[in-house]
């Protein structure tokens, strides 16, 4: 079921038409039934998949709580991790490594690779496992104890707002949520219609726009010029709007049912840097790596160098360094099995060792050209940096190959083709709108003269914005980017 779509507003509408006379002892029973049909929709074992990792998990951190000895505690810790990432290595990564397989037994037999499994990726795997793997880390080093409801923590793994994309909340944030009372609150949701509405806005009017000319440009490119640089910079825009208006949406809905979803994005293309950068974008799967790849990677690299220094670098420089790509690297196999993506998440890890070697020399230079007297200058000019360096990430994050990549930058030019101008000059001014309202929304207490104004000016202002989202809207129902990850 996708949000835009009108099976899901049938759906919801039936869920919060019942939801608030459902006793409260059983809500929970209500949500996860719901929660189970909503993944199911589409294909019904689906819901298996769901289901058997949910009960291993719930079943090893039961375990975990009662083991009498540290060593028994790690092996359950291990086959409980094995279960959950065996199944999200199986249908997300076993036909890449199939195929690697084939291809150099052709090479090696000099005889033609047989074709590639094919495997099924089921929807949202990536995030329902990522949740039960934080549990079980979290569980394990007490941080959180183990639930002993078995209805709840599988509501926590299978809450519909969230199970597809995320956020990946975690358990410490979500389950004590469940378990509170929940009563009608017209002010709560009307804050979840706004959120809705502008997520949809992104979505169905900006998102779904920009794809016509991304999409045509990156299937040819050549003779393209300009348009490729511009495509580029739509995609950057487009993958935004797609993902940042499915969360919206998502935390929205929560709200409705009154849960408080974490915050997954804050304006991420106003970041200076691009570790600044990945604490705006996707922020509950950034904090994931952080917690749970990067600093143990980082402290592990630590422990193994003797002394302070190795190769007259020190030991937090190797670890930064090592904990930082391995991370990116991973993150970028996490978001799909190609080359194109490995490649992806090895420039942002590049980009941030970089950043973090060349410290001392940009502040000189940033010293003697005088810009601490123009610091809205020196961060202007560092937005923009970041800017034009994740754009051109995405470029490998978007195209089919890496061949294809390389194709789109060796077309990218200063001309302009004969066609397509008038399309362009649209999209500008989509995007121009749409930064307006985005920066109103990043200024609110800043720009807070809408507050002043009486509550029937503030729901005509709604019902037109409304009226502009079904008029701009486009007539197609386009899957969300992220729902292939």
């Amino acid at each position: 079921m996708l949000f835009h779509s009108i099976v899901f507003w049938k759906f919801f509408a039936v869920i919060l038409g019942v939801y608030f006379f459902v006793p409260q002892k059983i809500r929970w029973l209500f949500l996860l039934l719901a929660s189970y049909f909503f993944y199911g929709y589409r294909r019904k074992e689906y819901v298996l998949l769901l289901a058997l990792p949910t009960l291993a998990t719930y079943v090893a951190a039961r375990a975990m709580a009662v083991a009498r000895t540290p060593v028994l505690k790690k092996i359950l810790l291990w086959v409980g991790l094995a279960l959950t990432l065996g199944l999200l290595f199986v249908f997300k990564y076993l036909d890449l490594f199939w195929q690697i397989y084939l291809n150099l037994q052709g090479y090696l037999r000099q005889v033609p690779a047989k074709s590639a499994l094919h495997v099924l990726i089921p929807i949202g795997i990536s995030f329902f496992t990522f949740r039960m793997v934080s549990y079980l880390v979290d569980v394990y080093h007490e941080r959180i104890p183990a639930e002993k409801h078995l209805g709840f923590f599988a509501l926590y793994v299978a809450f519909f707002p969230q199970l597809l994309v995320g956020p990946i909340d975690r358990a410490a944030r979500l389950l004590p949520q469940f378990k509170q009372s929940v009563a009608f609150d017209w002010e709560r949701i009307v804050a979840g219609v706004r959120l809705i509405a502008w997520g949809l806005f992104k979505k169905i009017v900006i998102a779904d726009r920009l794809s016509f000319f991304v999409n045509y440009v990156f299937l040819h490119p050549e003779g393209q010029g300009a348009h490729v640089i511009f495509a580029v910079y739509f995609f950057a825009f487009l993958i935004y709007c797609d993902f940042s208006g499915y969360t919206d949406m998502a935390i929205g809905i929560s709200r409705i049912l009154g849960f408080e979803s974490m915050k997954n994005f804050d304006f991420p293309y106003y970041s200076r840097s691009i570790s600044e950068f990945w604490n705006r974008w996707h922020i509950s799967l950034s904090s994931w790596l952080r917690d749970y790849l990067f600093l143990p990677l980082a402290y592990a690299t630590m422990r193994r160098i003797r002394g302070e220094k190795w190769l007259a670098v020190k030991a937090e420089t190797w670890g930064y360094m090592v904990g930082i790509m391995l991370t990116m690297l991973l993150g970028g196999l996490w978001h799909g099995e190609g080359w194109t993506f490995v490649i992806w998440g090895g420039l942002f890890g590049f980009y941030q060792i970089v950043a973090y070697a060349s410290k001392r020399q940009r502040r000189k230079v940033s010293k003697k050209i005088g810009w601490q007297r123009l610091p809205w200058l020196d961060s202007a000019w560092k937005v923009f940096v970041t800017f034009n360096l994740v754009s051109f990430a995405w470029i490998f994050f978007r195209a089919a190959s890496v061949h294809h990549a390389l194709r789109m930058i060796g077309q990218a030019g200063l001309f302009f083709p004969e066609s397509g101008g008038l399309h362009l000059l649209f999209n500008c001014s989509m995007l121009a709108f749409f930064l307006i309202l985005e920066y109103f929304f990043k200024n609110t207490e800043r720009v807070c003269f809408w507050q002043r104004f009486p509550r029937p000016l503030k729901m005509a202002a709604f019902a037109l914005f409304c009226c502009l989202l079904i008029i701009l809207a486009v007539d197609k129902s386009n899957e969300f980017i992220y729902f292939q990850f």
